[in-house]
C-alpha cells in the first residue's frame, strides 16, 4: 500500500501536526507500508536519517500558480502509483479549501486517486476570514469560501476530526457533506512513559511545587493568561512556582509575557524556558504537580494528553478539544478561556489541595489509557480507514 501523507508545511517543524505525521510515517514503515511525503521543502540528509520509512518527496511550491501545481502534483502521484493521498489541514480551510480552483483535492481526486483529509483544529467557520475583520465582514464574505470547502469535502472520501467537539462543529457548519466527517484521537504516547522518574535540575526542591504549561508560545495558546493568573495568586502560595516551556515563535506574546513578570515581585518565581528539548520536557512534566493549558483555541492538546497519562493534575481552557480531554471536576478543571481571574481560582483550587490533585491526575490518567490514547492506537485506527478506503472504494457513512 502506498499512502501520500501530504502537509502544507515542513515535515519536520515544531507544530503538533508535524509531530504526528512524523510518528505515523515510522509507525506505518513497521507495518510495510510506503510513505511518500508532499511537503513545501525538500528534507535533508539528516532528516532523512532520522526517519526511515518515506520513499519519495514531492516539493509543493506555494508561491506557483495553483492550477499548475495541482496538475504537477496530481501528475507525480499517478507516476508513483500512490494508492490514496492523505491531506492534512492545520485548519479547516487548509490545503487551498476556501478557494475553489486553488485546492489540490479535486483535481488529484478526478484522476482517479482517492483522498482523504484530517482537519487538525476546526476552530471557527470564519477561518477563512482575518480575525481582524468586523463581523458583518465576515458573515457577508462566508459565503463563496463555504461552498469551496463544500467542494474540497465533495471530493474526500472522508475528513477525520481530532475531537469530539470539532466533529459536531463541522457537521453543523458544513451540514451538506456531514456524513463524510468522523472522529479519531491523536497522540505520540507509546504507552511506557512516565513509567520511572527522574531526577532533573533544582528548579523543584520539595519546597519548590510547580506548575507546568509546555507548548509552542503565542497568541492562541494564552499563556499570557495562566502569567497573569498565577502573578495574582503568587504571594498566598510562596512556594509555588511557574514554569513555561516551550518555542516562543509569537513575539507580541513573549512581551506581553516579560512585562508582565517585570512588574511583579515575584518575577523570579516564573521560569521561561524556550526550544525545550523531548528529554527535559519529559522530566519536567514528570515533576510537575499542576499542568495548565490556557489555549484560547485547541484541536486537541497533545501536551495535556501528555501530563493527563503523567498522573499530573491538569487544568484548562473550556474550548476544543480540551473539554474531551478533561471532564470539569472529574479527571481536571476547566475554566473560562482569556479569564485570568477564572483560572487563578482554579489554580488555587489545586495549589491547596493536594489530595485533589492526587485523585485527579489518577482519574486523568485512566481516562486517557481507557481511551487508549497512544500512537500504536491511532495508526491502527488509520491503517484500517486507509485499507476500507481503497479496497472497499465507499465513502464514511455516519
Amino acid at each position: 500500500m502506498r499512502i501520500a501523507q501530504c502537509l502544507q508545511v515542513p515535515l519536520f517543524d515544531h507544530g503538533g501536526v508535524e509531530v504526528l505525521v512524523r510518528e505515523m510515517i515510522s509507525r506505518l514503515h513497521d507495518v510495510e507500508t510506503e510513505t511518500f511525503l508532499v511537503s513545501p521543502t525538500e528534507l535533508s540528509e539528516e532528516q532523512r536519517q532520522a526517519l526511515t520509512g518515506i520513499k519519495g518527496t514531492f516539493v509543493w511550491n506555494p508561491s506557483a500558480s495553483s492550477m499548475d501545481e495541482n496538475a504537477r502534483l496530481s501528475t507525480w502521484l499517478r507516476e508513483h502509483h500512490i494508492d490514496l493521498a492523505h491531506f492534512h489541514l492545520g485548519g479547516t480551510y487548509g490545503w487551498g479549501s476556501r478557494s475553489w480552483n486553488a485546492c489540490p483535492i479535486p483535481l488529484v481526486a478526478r484522476s482517479g486517486i482517492p483522498c482523504v483529509s484530517t482537519n487538525h483544529g476546526a476552530f471557527s467557520i470564519f477561518d477563512c476570514v482575518g480575525k481582524q475583520r468586523p463581523l458583518w465582514f465576515k458573515i457577508l464574505s462566508l459565503p463563496p469560501f463555504w461552498i469551496s470547502k463544500l467542494h474540497q469535502l465533495a471530493h474526500v472520501r472522508w475528513e477525520a476530526t481530532v475531537s469530539q467537539h470539532d466533529l459536531h462543529a463541522v457537521k453543523r457548519w458544513f451540514f451538506p457533506m456531514r456524513r463524510k466527517f468522523l472522529q479519531l484521537y491523536h497522540s505520540r504516547l507509546c504507552g511506557d512513559e512516565f513509567s520511572s522518574l527522574t531526577s532533573i535540575s533544582d528548579l523543584r526542591t520539595p519546597n519548590n511545587p510547580y506548575i507546568l504549561c509546555l507548548g509552542t508560545v503565542g497568541e492562541r495558546k494564552g499563556q499570557q493568561y495562566l502569567v497573569e493568573a498565577f502573578l495574582k495568586i503568587a504571594e498566598t502560595f510562596p512556594d509555588w512556582q511557574l514554569v513555561i516551556a516551550g518555542r516562543q515563535a509569537h513575539e507580541p506574546t513573549m512581551a506581553k509575557i516579560k512585562g508582565l513578570i517585570g512588574e511583579s515581585p515575584h518575577a523570579g518565581r516564573v521560569h521561561l524556558l524556550s526550544d525545550v528539548p523531548d528529554d527535559l520536557a519529559h522530566d519536567l512534566m514528570s515533576h510537575a504537580e499542576i499542568f495548565a493549558i490556557p489555549s484560547t483555541a485547541e484541536g486537541l492538546g497533545l501536551s495535556l494528553q501528555e501530563a493527563m497519562f503523567a498522573g499530573v493534575a491538569c487544568i484548562g481552557s473550556r474550548v476544543g478539544g480540551i473539554q474531551d480531554l478533561i471532564i470539569d471536576g472529574e479527571t481536571g478543571l476547566l475554566v473560562l478561556p482569556a479569564d485570568p481571574g477564572a483560572l487563578a481560582t482554579g489554580l488555587k483550587q489545586f495549589m491547596s489541595d493536594k489530595r485533589l490533585r492526587e485523585r485527579m491526575g489518577s482519574a486523568g490518567r485512566a481516562s486517557v489509557t481507557e481511551r487508549e490514547m497512544t500512537v500504536n492506537g491511532m495508526v491502527r485506527r488509520y491503517l484500517n480507514l486507509y485499507h476500507e478506503t481503497i479496497l472497499g472504494g465507499s465513502n464514511h457513512r455516519s
